[in-house]
This record gives C-alpha cells, sequence and structure tokens, in this order.
C-alpha cells in the first residue's frame, strides 16, 4: 500500500516535472509553487535550490562564446605576452597548443599558438583589448551569446520536483514493513537520486558557462613589415658594392663560358690550322717552274747571242 502511494505521488511530480517551461519573466519560486505538491517540500526545494548563475543588467542569464585571431612577427615573444595578458585580467588557461619554430633572416620566429580562456564576462572586452595592444594585431574576432535563462529555470524545477520525490520516497520508505516494498521503494530512490545528480551536472555547467565566458585566442605568424625608408636610403659605399658584385659576376659568367667553349675552341683551332697548312702546300706547287726539255735546251743552245 506505502508502494502504491509513492508511485502515485511519483508519477504526479514526474507529470508536473515534464509540463511546458514557464515563461522566464516568472519567478522561480512560483515555478516551483506551482510543480510542488506540498509546502514543506517546497521549502527544503528552496534552500538546497542552486543560484541561477550570472545575471545580466536585463535580468537574462548569457553565456558568451569569444575567439580572436591576433597576427604577430614573433610567436616566442608573443606566447609570453599572452600568458601575461591573461594572467592581469583575471583569466585562466584551460587549453594550450603551442609551435614555436625557428629564426628567420629578417629577425622573426614562425610558428603557431592556440590558448581556450576562461574569463569572467566583465573582463572579457578587456582582455581582448589587451591582446591587441601587446601582443600583436587583432585580425580577426568572433563573438556568440546565448540567452540561457530558460534552461537554467527548468533545470531548478526539474530538480526541485526530483528533491521532493525523493523526499517523500524516503518517508515512505521509514514507514515500509514488507521486504519487497522496501526493495522497491529503494530502487525507486537509487533511479531518482541518479537523475537528480544528472540534473545538478546539468545546472553546474550551465552556470559556468554563464560565470565564465570562453575565449579562444589564436596566435598567427606575420612576416614583418618592410620599412619604405629603410629599403630606399642607398648611400654610395652601397652603390659601389652593388656595382662591384655585378662586376665580378660578369667576370664569372665571361669566364664560365671559356670553360665551357674551350674544347670546341681548341679543336676548331686545330681544324682550321691543319687545312690551311695544306692549301699553302697546295698554292707553293702550283707555283713551282717546270723543268726544262732536251729540246729547249738545244734550241736555246742554238740562238746566236748578241754579241756575234
Amino acid at each position: 500500500m506505502l508502494v502504491g502511494l509513492g508511485v502515485s505521488a511519483c508519477g504526479s511530480d514526474s507529470s508536473s516535472s515534464s509540463a511546458p517551461q514557464i515563461a522566464t519573466d516568472a519567478p522561480s519560486d512560483v515555478a516551483r509553487e506551482s510543480t510542488s505538491a506540498g509546502g514543506d517540500s517546497l521549502a527544503t526545494s528552496d534552500a538546497a535550490a542552486a543560484p541561477l548563475g550570472q545575471i545580466d543588467t536585463s535580468g537574462r542569464a548569457l553565456a558568451t562564446t569569444a575567439g580572436v585571431t591576433v597576427a604577430t612577427p614573433d610567436i616566442r615573444r608573443a606566447v609570453d605576452d599572452t600568458l601575461a595578458s591573461i594572467e592581469r585580467n583575471n583569466a585562466s588557461v584551460y587549453t594550450a597548443d603551442v609551435n614555436i619554430g625557428n629564426q628567420l633572416d629578417d629577425g622573426s620566429i614562425d610558428g603557431s599558438g592556440y590558448f581556450v580562456v576562461k574569463v569572467p564576462p566583465a573582463d572579457l572586452e578587456p582582455l581582448i583589448n589587451d591582446l591587441g595592444a601587446t601582443v600583436g594585431t587583432v585580425s580577426g574576432r568572433t563573438q556568440d551569446t546565448a540567452d540561457v535563462t530558460d534552461q537554467l529555470v527548468d533545470l531548478e524545477i526539474r530538480i526541485g520536483v526530483e528533491r521532493d520525490v525523493i523526499e517523500r520516497f524516503q518517508t515512505l520508505l521509514t514507514q515500509a514493513t514488507a521486504f519487497q516494498d522496501i526493495v522497491d521503494i529503494e530502487q525507486v530512490i537509487s533511479e531518482r537520486t541518479i537523475a537528480l545528480e544528472q540534473l545538478l551536472a546539468a545546472q553546474r555547467a550551465l552556470d559556468n558557462r554563464v560565470d565564465l565566458s570562453t575565449l579562444t585566442i589564436q596566435l598567427q605568424y606575420e612576416a614583418p613589415a618592410v620599412d619604405p625608408t629603410t629599403s630606399s636610403g642607398h648611400t654610395i659605399t652601397d652603390a659601389w658594392q652593388a656595382g662591384w658584385d655585378v662586376f665580378v659576376g660578369m667576370l664569372f659568367a665571361i669566364g664560365l663560358a671559356l670553360a665551357v667553349a674551350a674544347p670546341f675552341m681548341f679543336t676548331a683551332a686545330l681544324l682550321i690550322g691543319v687545312i690551311w697548312l695544306a692549301g699553302r702546300r697546295i698554292g707553293r706547287r702550283r707555283e713551282a717552274p717546270a723543268p726544262a726539255t732536251v729540246s729547249e735546251r738545244d734550241e736555246e743552245l742554238a740562238a746566236p747571242s748578241p754579241e756575234g
């Protein structure tokens, strides 16, 4: 009989907890009065219920999630400055992933950094401004604010109902005498206690989202800007050095070209020399007089001399 009454009470409270959510403007005490069956149990629920997280000036519970991307030419210094800024603004690091690269020729240090930070809502904007002033240039920003007032009110109502049901069954347990009734009541109490713990965990998580905003900080490497006054301010020494470098480079190019062409030039000169010598010999042979024959010598002897 006691178990039957307890089950009926449980069913009545369960139906109350599954009722539509009340208007968010209504006080939580009135909401619990509409769902609670007894005044004494209501007082117990009010005393044990967790407070709604941080409420803004309009009476709404807001959970804020933001993200910033900070560009910097020195990741190593930016990591140190980020941690210092987080400490100055009452924030805490929950996740960190840092990759510091090597120092480049221009003196910058590449890499990346990733931080997930929990910060009070009032310190969120000062923290972002501090990052932009001390770490680097804020190149990107996102922000999302969710109104969780309805969820907190609903959780508070359901927690009050579960506590009321557990209290009733504990009262029935003290009055039960039959073994089966005791087993059934303890089983119901165990199930309701598990459900209550789950609701309390959800409430704590939601309260944490309201009490502490989540900020994601992404450190991004950016090459340092070149100063135009420095890059265009050439002196006579710079011009002389540049001209000498060009001259030496030209000599090196000429020497390299001659070294590459030397085998071909030597072969060509050798061929030209051979051809020239052969042509000279042939020309000499053509210019030499032919030897006189016997008849020609006789005619020269028979011819009268100019004196005779």
